[in-house]
Protein backbone atom coordinates (compact mmCIF):
# COMPACT_ATOMS: atom_id res chain seq x y z
CA UNK A 1 0.00 0.00 0.00
CA UNK A 2 0.83 3.54 -1.05
CA UNK A 3 2.11 5.87 1.60
CA UNK A 4 0.07 8.93 2.10
CA UNK A 5 2.31 12.08 1.85
CA UNK A 6 1.79 13.26 5.45
CA UNK A 7 3.51 9.51 6.19
CA UNK A 8 6.48 10.51 3.31
CA UNK A 9 7.06 13.70 4.62
CA UNK A 10 7.03 12.36 8.17
CA UNK A 11 9.60 9.64 7.42
CA UNK A 12 11.62 11.87 4.59
CA UNK A 13 14.71 12.87 6.73
CA UNK A 14 15.45 9.15 7.69
CA UNK A 15 14.30 7.41 4.77
CA UNK A 16 15.89 8.86 1.24
CA UNK A 17 13.06 6.12 -0.36
CA UNK A 18 10.07 8.72 1.51
CA UNK A 19 12.00 11.75 0.34
CA UNK A 20 12.65 10.55 -3.33
CA UNK A 21 8.92 9.14 -3.55
CA UNK A 22 7.85 13.09 -2.40
CA UNK A 23 10.26 14.61 -5.08
CA UNK A 24 8.76 12.29 -7.98
CA UNK A 25 4.73 12.65 -7.02
CA UNK A 26 5.24 16.82 -6.82
CA UNK A 27 7.96 17.81 -9.22
CA UNK A 28 6.32 18.44 -12.22
CA UNK A 29 3.53 20.34 -10.13
CA UNK A 30 6.10 22.65 -8.47
CA UNK A 31 8.07 23.13 -11.94
CA UNK A 32 4.83 24.54 -14.03
CA UNK A 33 4.00 26.64 -10.46
CA UNK A 34 6.91 27.69 -10.66
CA UNK A 35 7.33 28.12 -14.40
CA UNK A 36 4.16 30.08 -14.83
CA UNK A 37 5.01 32.19 -11.67
CA UNK A 38 8.62 33.07 -12.73
CA UNK A 39 8.60 32.94 -16.73
CA UNK A 40 11.42 31.09 -16.59
CA UNK A 41 12.68 27.46 -17.72
CA UNK A 42 15.96 28.32 -15.67
CA UNK A 43 14.57 29.99 -12.42
CA UNK A 44 11.77 27.09 -12.39
CA UNK A 45 14.46 24.84 -12.45
CA UNK A 46 15.85 26.48 -9.98
CA UNK A 47 13.25 27.16 -7.65
CA UNK A 48 11.84 23.38 -8.03
CA UNK A 49 15.36 22.04 -6.89
CA UNK A 50 15.64 24.78 -3.57
CA UNK A 51 11.90 23.74 -3.00
CA UNK A 52 12.58 20.01 -2.38
CA UNK A 53 15.64 20.81 -0.15
CA UNK A 54 13.68 23.24 1.74
CA UNK A 55 11.09 20.30 2.20
CA UNK A 56 13.37 18.27 3.22
CA UNK A 57 15.14 20.49 5.57
CA UNK A 58 11.94 21.83 7.24
CA UNK A 59 9.79 18.31 7.16
CA UNK A 60 10.34 17.77 11.48
CA UNK A 61 8.62 21.16 11.56
CA UNK A 62 5.54 20.03 9.05
CA UNK A 63 2.25 19.93 11.02
CA UNK A 64 -0.10 17.12 9.71
CA UNK A 65 -3.21 18.59 10.76
CA UNK A 66 -2.91 21.16 8.00
CA UNK A 67 -2.55 19.45 4.00
CA UNK A 68 0.86 18.74 2.47
CA UNK A 69 -0.11 20.40 -0.83
CA UNK A 70 -0.85 24.06 1.02
CA UNK A 71 2.30 23.21 2.54
CA UNK A 72 4.44 22.64 -0.40
CA UNK A 73 2.26 25.18 -2.22
CA UNK A 74 3.35 27.76 0.23
CA UNK A 75 7.16 27.07 0.16
CA UNK A 76 6.88 27.72 -3.47
CA UNK A 77 5.08 30.45 -3.57
CA UNK A 78 7.52 32.10 -1.06
CA UNK A 79 10.99 30.82 -3.27
CA UNK A 80 9.16 32.02 -6.70
CA UNK A 81 8.85 35.59 -4.79
CA UNK A 82 12.62 35.92 -3.65
CA UNK A 83 13.53 34.57 -6.97
CA UNK A 84 11.93 37.21 -8.17
CA UNK A 85 12.96 39.84 -6.03
CA UNK A 86 16.76 38.83 -6.57
CA UNK A 87 15.91 39.02 -10.21
CA UNK A 88 14.31 42.55 -9.94
CA UNK A 89 12.13 41.37 -13.11
CA UNK A 90 8.65 40.08 -12.68
CA UNK A 91 8.19 39.07 -16.07
CA UNK A 92 6.39 35.93 -17.16
CA UNK A 93 5.92 34.12 -19.96
CA UNK A 94 2.80 31.70 -20.51
CA UNK A 95 3.64 30.70 -24.19
CA UNK A 96 5.52 27.65 -23.72
CA UNK A 97 3.66 24.47 -25.23
CA UNK A 98 4.59 22.68 -21.42
CA UNK A 99 2.11 24.85 -19.92
CA UNK A 100 -0.28 22.98 -18.00
CA UNK A 101 -2.94 26.01 -18.98
CA UNK A 102 -3.06 24.56 -22.58
CA UNK A 103 -5.52 22.12 -22.60
CA UNK A 104 -7.12 21.37 -26.41
CA UNK A 105 -8.89 18.55 -26.53
CA UNK A 106 -8.01 16.08 -28.70
CA UNK A 107 -11.66 14.98 -29.98
CA UNK A 108 -11.77 18.53 -32.03
CA UNK A 109 -11.31 19.34 -35.59
CA UNK A 110 -8.11 20.63 -36.59
CA UNK A 111 -9.84 24.17 -37.58
CA UNK A 112 -11.67 24.06 -34.21
CA UNK A 113 -8.27 23.50 -32.13
CA UNK A 114 -6.61 25.97 -33.95
CA UNK A 115 -9.16 28.66 -33.37
CA UNK A 116 -8.81 27.54 -29.31
CA UNK A 117 -5.25 27.47 -29.44
CA UNK A 118 -5.36 31.28 -30.08
CA UNK A 119 -7.71 31.92 -27.79
CA UNK A 120 -5.93 30.42 -25.25
CA UNK A 121 -2.74 31.93 -26.71
CA UNK A 122 -4.49 35.42 -25.63
CA UNK A 123 -5.44 34.37 -22.61
CA UNK A 124 -2.10 33.64 -21.43
CA UNK A 125 -0.23 36.85 -22.59
CA UNK A 126 -3.14 38.54 -20.76
CA UNK A 127 -2.32 36.66 -17.80
CA UNK A 128 1.23 37.37 -18.22
CA UNK A 129 0.36 40.99 -18.11
CA UNK A 130 -0.87 40.87 -14.83
CA UNK A 131 1.04 41.68 -11.61
CA UNK A 132 2.25 39.07 -9.56
CA UNK A 133 -0.29 38.85 -7.05
CA UNK A 134 -3.10 38.38 -9.61
CA UNK A 135 -1.21 35.84 -11.85
CA UNK A 136 -0.48 33.92 -8.62
CA UNK A 137 -4.15 33.14 -7.33
CA UNK A 138 -5.56 32.75 -10.95
CA UNK A 139 -3.17 30.09 -11.36
CA UNK A 140 -3.43 28.55 -7.83
CA UNK A 141 -6.73 28.42 -8.48
CA UNK A 142 -7.58 27.64 -12.19
CA UNK A 143 -4.43 25.31 -13.16
CA UNK A 144 -3.88 24.28 -9.72
CA UNK A 145 -7.50 23.74 -8.81
CA UNK A 146 -7.00 24.71 -5.16
CA UNK A 147 -9.92 26.04 -3.01
CA UNK A 148 -9.95 29.28 -1.83
CA UNK A 149 -9.32 28.22 1.54
CA UNK A 150 -5.99 26.75 0.44
CA UNK A 151 -5.00 29.80 -1.72
CA UNK A 152 -5.34 32.03 1.58
CA UNK A 153 -3.29 29.73 3.62
CA UNK A 154 -0.45 29.19 0.97
CA UNK A 155 -0.76 33.11 0.32
CA UNK A 156 -0.87 34.60 3.68
CA UNK A 157 -4.41 36.01 2.84
CA UNK A 158 -8.19 36.41 3.97
CA UNK A 159 -10.77 34.46 2.11
CA UNK A 160 -12.17 37.94 1.22
CA UNK A 161 -8.82 39.08 -0.15
CA UNK A 162 -8.29 36.07 -2.00
CA UNK A 163 -12.20 36.57 -3.86
CA UNK A 164 -11.56 40.06 -4.33
CA UNK A 165 -7.83 39.29 -6.06
CA UNK A 166 -9.59 36.19 -7.96
CA UNK A 167 -12.22 38.93 -9.33
CA UNK A 168 -10.00 42.00 -9.78
CA UNK A 169 -7.59 39.22 -11.52
CA UNK A 170 -10.57 38.27 -13.89
CA UNK A 171 -11.61 41.38 -14.84
CA UNK A 172 -8.34 42.75 -15.77
CA UNK A 173 -7.93 39.78 -18.30
CA UNK A 174 -11.08 40.48 -19.72
CA UNK A 175 -10.39 44.34 -19.87
CA UNK A 176 -6.82 43.82 -21.09
CA UNK A 177 -8.75 40.90 -24.01
CA UNK A 178 -11.51 43.70 -25.01
CA UNK A 179 -8.65 46.22 -25.37
CA UNK A 180 -6.95 43.90 -27.79
CA UNK A 181 -9.53 43.29 -29.43
CA UNK A 182 -11.28 46.21 -29.88
CA UNK A 183 -7.73 48.17 -30.59
CA UNK A 184 -6.92 45.64 -33.15
CA UNK A 185 -10.48 45.47 -34.98
CA UNK A 186 -9.87 49.55 -35.35
CA UNK A 187 -6.20 49.68 -36.51
CA UNK A 188 -6.96 47.06 -39.30
CA UNK A 189 -8.71 48.03 -42.92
Amino acid sequence: MALTDKELVRRCQADTAAFEELVQRYKRAVFAYARTFTGSRQDAEEVTQDVFVKIYRAAHRFDDQYSFTTWLYKITSNTCKNKLRSRRQPAVSLDDEDSPIVTVSPDTGPLEAYSRKIEIDEVRRAIAELPPRYREVLYLRYVENLSYKEIAEVMDLTMGNVEARIFRGKDKVRRILQKRLGGGAAGTS
